[in-house]
């Protein structure tokens, strides 16, 4: 048996905070700073001046990591599932998450590992 995830505050996600239209990804894709770890590569830009200062997210796993679209969206589900659960923890940012294969066969506790690794490394986590 494996630790469980850790969660911090209160841990839900509504529509605002994912990002949804193409120009939004291609915004942080374009302008962000990448963080490459060994289960995903995370992409951080900074919130945009019009708008409020709320981490949004999104998350990208093409059919290069898999054909099978089964274990594209279980990749996908872990991601999102383990920032849900630790985004509070997060300054104000969009951030994009691009799944690599190693994240097939991982728990939610181990993505979350390498997340919060990966956002201290940035110097986006939150101590308190």
């Amino acid at each position: 048996m494996g630790k469980n995830p850790v969660q911090f505050g209160k841990a839900t996600l509504k529509k605002e905070e994912k990002l949804a239209l193409r120009s939004e990804f291609d915004y942080v894709r374009n302008s962000g700073k990448d963080y490459a770890g060994r289960l995903m590569l995370l992409v951080i830009a900074e919130c945009p001046v019009d708008s409020r200062p709320v981490s949004r997210f999104g998350v990208i796993c093409g059919k290069k990591f898999s054909c099978s679209s089964v274990v594209r969206n279980r990749a996908r589900r872990l991601l999102r599932e383990s920032f849900r659960l630790i985004k509070v923890k997060v300054r104000p940012c969009n951030v994009l998450f691009i799944a690599r294969r190693a994240l097939l066969g991982v728990s939610v506790s181990e993505a979350q590992d390498e997340m919060i690794y990966l956002f201290k490394k940035a110097g986006l986590w939150i101590e308190k």
